[in-house]
């Protein structure tokens, strides 16, 4: 089943713009083994979250479709899933120490990255926005002016926080945080006036919070678009391209809408899809983030 796919494999290679010296490393690996490893970010809904078993997840759920495509044309009887939990920084060094084989976490397709990392096409497209507390009326990050802000570390939301500053001499105080959850609390205790990451992520954080809906909101227009992918390792052109058939085959079907709605359409968490999302499915891509 192997060579039925490996023109495909090539053509997506290509594509890439990836060398082709390194094509079979993870894919070897995985046959001689019979493990995935894929990093994850945890304390993430609804993108991924620690449970007693398996973490759980939109972006998990869409790696374990890919895992099984990948099961199948390698021809191999069972293929185990080994998880290996990284943050927001170390999901890179990760990559780059053949600790994980990909990324699992939500990682935004940038013009940077891609100099760095290989990615699948775009699986979901969010925005930087801001989290605040509703009590501060804050509209947008002009209105920050001098004022702390909450900012997670090699996130693109700390790049254009940090761009937008230079360029307005707003002199934003930077409060770093570890997480998402970390984010929220640095505004609910007032050592943040704003958190700025991925509108959903800022979303989830509120309706996992019991005081959530009534305390804080997410405020002002995109400060960018960014489209989430599945990161690799640039040189290893055949994982890579194996990957990006299996999701460019997964999203045009049934089954995206069907994990969509089961994490973002649910009791406490009701994001619909949304325009750029849509046309992700019915035209892959891995267009970069903007600007």
């Amino acid at each position: 089943m192997a060579h039925r796919h490996l023109p495909r494999l090539l053509m997506f290679a290509l594509a890439l713009g990836l060398a082709a010296p390194a094509l079979a490393d993870t894919l070897e690996k995985i046959r001689r083994t019979g493990t995935l490893t894929i990093g994850w970010v945890g304390g993430n809904p609804p993108f991924g979250v620690a449970t007693a078993d398996a973490p759980e997840g939109y972006t998990l759920d869409v790696c374990r479709q890919i895992a099984a495509d990948l099961q199948s044309r390698l021809g191999l009887p069972a293929l185990k899933i080994a998880y290996r939990e990284t943050t927001w920084d170390t999901r890179f060094t990760a990559l780059d120490a053949n600790e994980t084989d990909m990324d699992c976490s939500a990682s935004t397709i940038t013009r940077d990255r891609l100099a760095r990392y290989a990615f699948s096409p775009a699986f979901y497209v969010t925005g930087t926005r801001l989290l605040t507390r509703k009590a501060d009326k804050i509209r947008s990050i002009d209105d920050l002016a001098t004022r702390p802000i909450a900012l997670i570390k090699n996130t693109t939301g700390e790049k254009l926080v940090r761009e937008y500053d230079a360029a307005a001499s707003l002199g934003l105080v930077p409060v770093y945080v570890a997480d998402a959850e970390a984010g929220l609390a640095a505004v609910r205790d007032g050592s943040a006036r704003a958190f700025a990451l991925d509108d959903i992520i800022l979303y989830s954080q509120i309706s996992a919070a019991a005081d959530g809906p009534a305390l804080f909101e997410v405020v002002g227009p995109f400060l960018s678009i960014e489209p989430y992918g599945i990161m690799m390792r640039k040189h290893d052109a055949a994982f890579a391209a194996a990957v990006s058939d299996a999701l460019a085959g997964l999203l045009p079907t049934p089954k995206m809408p069907a994990l969509y709605a089961r994490w973002f359409d649910t009791r406490t968490l009701k994001v619909p899809l949304n325009r750029l999302t849509k046309e992700t499915f019915t035209t892959p891509n891995r267009e970069p983030a903007f600007p």
